[in-house]
């Protein structure tokens, strides 16, 4: 009764709607991530057109969900981090494609993808895999699954979706051989732009978001040994770090748009000038220098980071859609299974509400969107078809990191489409009802179970990051050092992030108190000890 109780007490906190469809910022490595991801699955669906093999089309666009990952991530990491996702893809389209051909009943695609999505969600903890995290190993299990297939044709799918996982993993990290430092360039960029943004509006949550870009970039420049041009990219990162704090507002309008200037040529030159005097250059590539030294090692993996709650949470939810879409009768109700587990990649309460909003607001209007597109063009024409699915894969990929509403709205035609070539006799008008009533009731299915299995856990990963906090800060009142001072910024990142899950979580009582006093030591020590 206490839990209900305070999810009740809490409640206008908890479902607060505001901010779930405001649109977020992003620069850099948007459109080439949309071109590369429509160009894959152009090729791909192409090939299997002029094979006459469309019936395989939507277990080569699972295979094709490959480049939807690991797109800000370097490329060493992005090299194996792809690989397990192109292997997690395949692995599970064979488990749904073998749970359909057993042919003993509805409930044996329904475990075996709600198996799938529970062990998605722990990989992709595991692994910190990022967005889109889980889902799509859900959405190619569901697929292969809910179709009719006989044992030869599981090898099959599963064939067609591994080569298609091959194309876009080698379509992801060939541009290492042009421009092998990207990735670090464009965190660096973010991080002097989110700078520049606080410098120009130190109200709000500006400082956080600034701290996290430059948190991001100093993780990325050390996720590799230093190579050429490296020293230069990690003073630029001391730099931004430096000018977070202080000044005044004429100095801050100064720095911020140096900074913006020093971000642009990041983005577009090979050898680049931190604007500063040589003094000042070698002082933060000193600093840089100790930076590297004291800092954490980059974790490949750690199966700390997974929550047992979350991973609970998600096999419920994929269970009880998945049944209540049969009892319902829904044709595709694997859908119902993933928009479940969609509103569950997040951690926290007042996360999956808004990612539940998220989804269904971008149902509906993609489901409004697919009856006019459905209207205008001839989907009886393959070519027609594959042309609508590429641009929805484009438009999906552009808007994404955005606001996951507006990636919804392109993805629902999207998924229509597939399932037109998969199944061209369906009709359209049932296919847009059918999406629109299973992606809701697999939303709503989704926050249900996350407000019934509490996450107890988010207290004691919130009291270890807040001890950890506590023991940067004595390091650096003993010792001052760049190493101490950048584990303290990793420390107060790490805070401010076990603090966000467990605001959301109705079960978890937060120490205000000794959360603010920390945060106040911790800013304080960074104040008096600048870069």
């Amino acid at each position: 009764m206490n839990y209900f109780s305070s999810l009740w007490g809490r409640r206008a906190d908890l479902f607060d709607v505001r901010g779930a469809l405001v649109p977020r910022r992003v620069r850099g490595n948007v459109l080439v991530t949309a071109v590369r991801a429509g160009g894959c699955l152009a090729l791909v669906l192409v090939s299997l057109r002029l094979t006459g093999r469309m019936d395989l089309a939507p277990y080569a666009a699972m295979g094709c969900f490959t480049s939807l990952y690991a797109r800000d991530e370097t490329y060493a990491r992005r090299v194996w981090l792809l690989a397990v996702v192109g292997v997690g893809l395949t692995v599970a389209v064979a488990a749904g494609a073998s749970a359909s051909a057993l042919g003993v009943g509805v409930w044996a695609p329904i475990l075996v993808v709600a198996a799938v999505a529970s062990g998605a969600r722990y990989l992709s903890e595991v692994v910190a895999l990022g967005a889109p995290a889980g889902l799509m190993f859900v959405f190619a299990a569901g697929v292969a699954g809910y179709a009719p297939r006989t044992w030869p044709e599981v090898g099959v799918s599963a064939g067609v979706t591994a080569a298609a996982a091959g194309l876009c993993w080698a379509a992801a990290v060939v541009g290492a051989l042009a421009h092998p430092r990207a990735p670090e360039r464009l965190a660096l960029a973010r991080a002097l732009h989110a700078v520049a943004d606080h410098l120009e509006d130190p109200s709000g949550r500006g400082v956080h978001r600034a701290e996290d870009a430059v948190r991001a970039a100093w993780r990325v420049l050390h996720a590799r040994e230093r190579g050429e041009g490296a020293r230069g990219l990690e003073v630029l990162a001391a730099r931004a770090q430096g000018a977070i704090r202080g000044g005044s507002v004429v100095e801050r309008a100064r720095r911020a748009a140096e900074l913006r200037e020093v971000a642009r040529r990041v983005r577009r030159r090979r050898v680049v000038d931190p604007l500063v005097e040589e003094g000042e250059r070698v002082r933060l590539s000193a600093y840089a220098d100790r930076v590297r030294a004291g800092a954490r090692p980059v974790r490949v993996w750690s199966w700390g980071r997974a929550s047992g709650a979350w991973v609970v949470r998600v096999a419920v939810a994929s269970v009880v859609a998945g049944g209540v879409a049969w009892l319902w009768g829904l044709g595709h109700g694997y859908w119902a299974t993933v928009s479940a587990a969609s509103v569950l990649q997040v951690a926290g309460v007042s996360a999956t509400w808004h990612r539940t909003v998220q989804r269904g607001v971008g149902t509906v209007v993609g489901a409004v969107v697919a009856v006019g597109v459905f209207a205008l063009v001839d989907i009886s024409s393959v070519w027609v078809v594959i042309a609508l699915v590429v641009a929805c894969q484009v438009g999906a990929e552009l808007v994404v990191m955005t606001n996951y509403a507006y990636a919804i709205v392109c993805v629902t035609p999207l998924t229509l489409a597939l399932s037109a070539l998969a199944r061209p006799g369906e009709g359209t008008f049932d296919l847009v009802v059918e999406r629109t009533a299973a992606t809701v009731l697999g939303a709503v299915v989704g926050l249900v179970v996350c407000v019934v299995v509490a996450d107890r856990g988010a207290r004691a990963r919130l009291e270890g990051a807040l001890v950890e906090c506590e023991r940067a800060c004595a390091r650096v009142s003993a010792c001052g050092g760049a190493g101490c001072r950048h584990r303290l910024v990793e420390a107060l990142g790490d805070v401010e992030a076990a603090v966000a899950v467990a605001v959301g979580e109705p079960a978890v009582s937060v120490p205000g108190e000794r959360v603010e006093r920390v945060r106040g030591r911790a800013r304080a020590l960074l104040d008096r000890e600048p870069v």
